[in-house]
């Protein structure tokens, strides 16, 4: 298969793509993905398609026609080759999607590319005919507009930048690495660089070397967005053009970069068996998302503190404001992690104003159930350092089995410890509660102090009034009072305020975020709180009795007089010593 993308008009947003497949037989079916690995979401790529047409690749037209959403059939009629030739429209700047404009265009394999069926192992060659003055960035082998890959897989997991982007490279543990860096922002190119390659060099000598000759960051500097997805030689990360100040903005970008390249290993070479092979026309499911996105966010965090890019106290506050979040999802008492894994094609991308109340995110709760599964192990003369290590020795080429994790704990364990664990925390729902006294932690909670609170610190001794009428809305930030989420039996839910209601008025005033939460300490637990709100245009009046606020928001912090026995442990678990 050869595939040649051109961009002639970069300001129409649409890739000009060509597929060529030599010795096609009589009737070859190409297939174009409806999803990409490593965001479970079925969305039906096909459906920015457009001009689809074939020849024989010497210009005599060949019959196409539609087999379904994603398929298309052609008669080939004995030719030696078939080129299928489209458009695809890409004006969908995330690190799933692709992106065509005048600054850029960015793709991911799986929203431009077709496989031939039953072709899907067959090497590919790939052009890219960039405008003049744009280069080309991919973690695929040739250059500089000229790539080979190995198969269809690996041309999906290879996106690739095309624009007048940044680009600079670095060493590490013997590898080149380059970042490609698109979009106008704040970053500090040549520290960010220093950054990546502590992190680089840390996590490649917990995981035993690099698995790799050649490793690409691409790096998207946009409006607000945060994300990032894997990829087995590269990463594109999406970042706020100014999330490099203060301090504790850019450590939560760099945590984004060591969660994707963390996934170098967890996913991308250890992954599930469920998705050995990747089929790119169905979901294909498993109950280890919660390990996968899981364990990699508690080690995204872990790797900076271990570096000494991140500080103790920053990852304790950071757990704080984890275990807050996770206090403040109903649906956490309703949804287990297996369930969160699995559903994750119909839950976890299709979020609504509900899923706090309905459902619990594997990347939260799994980052939390690492920490403890960590603390267990270590308990016993073990680590989940070793677990993962273990895990990617033997799982590796095979795929990971729906309870390989849990058969690996029990022989460190236990094997009825295990099963406890995991039918606590993995099975079932479980608070989770971590046992910290070993490292010289304790787990502590309060109340709110504001509609702002998201924990990670103890309770302010600045002279503030207490906070203590419950709402029970999150309202979202911005000039506006507007309810995101109720959350399921607050005052809020029970007295009718609906997401999405714009709170305009209190008692007939005007109020913006800080007057409420006046209004809410001044009328304390059985206070009515009058509201005037706009509900689908409609001016309504809303009144809520607001109750006892819940202690539902948590901080980490020393024990009193820690023993060195437990400043030891502390050392050994986080690199860093016990603040």
């Amino acid at each position: 298969m050869r595939y040649r993308v051109s961009m002639p008009q970069p300001h129409s947003h649409l890739f000009e793509v060509e597929a060529v497949l030599d010795a096609p037989g009589a009737a070859p079916v190409f297939s174009f993905p409806v999803w990409t690995p490593g965001s479970y979401l079925v969305r039906e790529f096909a459906r920015h398609l457009e001009g689809v047409e074939a020849d024989d690749g010497a210009g005599a037209r060949l019959p196409v026609t539609r087999l379904d959403k994603h398929r298309f059939r052609v008669d080939a009629g004995g030719a030696p080759r078939v080129r299928l030739r489209y458009r695809v429209y890409a004006n969908d700047p995330t690190v799933r999607t692709s992106h065509l404009d005048g600054s850029h265009g960015y793709w991911n394999g799986a929203n431009l590319f077709p496989h031939a069926e039953g072709r899907v192992d067959e090497p590919v060659e790939l052009v890219v005919d960039p405008p003049q003055g744009w280069k080309v960035s991919t973690a695929l082998d040739g250059g500089p507009v000229r790539f080979t890959a190995r198969d269809f897989h690996e041309l999906c997991d290879s996106p690739v930048e095309v624009g007048t982007h940044a680009l600079a490279t670095f060493e590490a543990l013997g590898k080149r690495h380059e970042v490609a860096v698109a979009g106008r922002g704040h970053l500090d190119l040549d520290a960010f660089v220093a950054d990546l390659r502590v992190i680089v060099e840390n996590l490649g000598r917990l995981m035993g070397g690099l698995p790799y000759d050649r490793y690409l960051f691409i790096v998207h500097l946009a409006d607000r967005r945060r994300g990032g997805l894997e990829h087995e030689r590269s990463t594109t990360l999406d970042v706020a053009r100014t999330a490099f100040f203060p301090r504790a903005a850019y450590e939560e970008t760099l945590a984004l970069a060591a969660h994707e390249f963390f996934h170098l290993w967890n996913v991308k070479r250890l992954r599930p068996a469920a998705l050995r092979p990747y089929d790119y026309a169905r979901e294909q499911y498993t109950r280890l998302l919660w390990w996968f996105e899981g364990v990699t966010s508690y080690y995204d965090q872990l790797t900076l503190l271990r570096t000494g890019l991140g500080s103790p106290w920053g990852w304790m506050k950071h757990l704080g404001e984890q275990w807050t979040a996770l206090a403040r999802q109903p649906g956490a008492g309703k949804m287990s992690l297996e369930e969160a894994s699995l559903t994750a094609w119909i839950k976890y991308y299709r979020p609504d104003e509900n899923s706090p109340n309905s459902s619990v995110s594997y990347y939260l709760k799994g980052e939390l159930v690492a920490l403890c599964l960590d603390l267990e192990l270590r308990r016993v003369g073990g680590s989940l350092d070793d677990l993962l290590r273990g895990l990617h020795a033997r799982y590796a080429e095979t795929g990971l089995p729906e309870d390989g994790v849990e058969r690996a704990a029990a022989a460190v364990m236990g094997e009825a410890a295990a099963r406890d664990f995991f039918d606590r925390f993995v099975r079932g729902t479980a608070p989770v509660e971590p046992g910290l006294d070993p490292m010289g932690l304790v787990l502590r909670w309060r109340t709110a102090q504001s509609l702002d609170d998201r924990g990670g610190t103890a309770a302010r001794r600045d002279g503030d009034e207490p906070f203590p009428g419950w709402l029970g809305a999150d309202i979202a930030a911005g000039p506006k009072l507007l309810v995101r989420t109720v959350r399921e039996g607050s005052p809020a839910w029970r007295d009718g305020l609906y997401a999405d209601d714009e709170i305009l008025a209190e008692s007939g005033f005007r109020v913006d975020r800080a007057a409420l939460q006046d209004r809410m300490r001044a009328l304390g637990p059985g206070g009515v709180l009058k509201l005037t709100v706009f509900r689908r245009d409609e001016l309504l009046p809303v009144d809520v009795t607001l109750s006892e606020p819940p202690a539902d928001v948590a901080w980490l912090e020393p024990v009193p007089d820690p023993t060195p026995a437990q400043r030891a442990a502390f050392q050994a678990w986080t690199g860093a010593a016990l603040p």
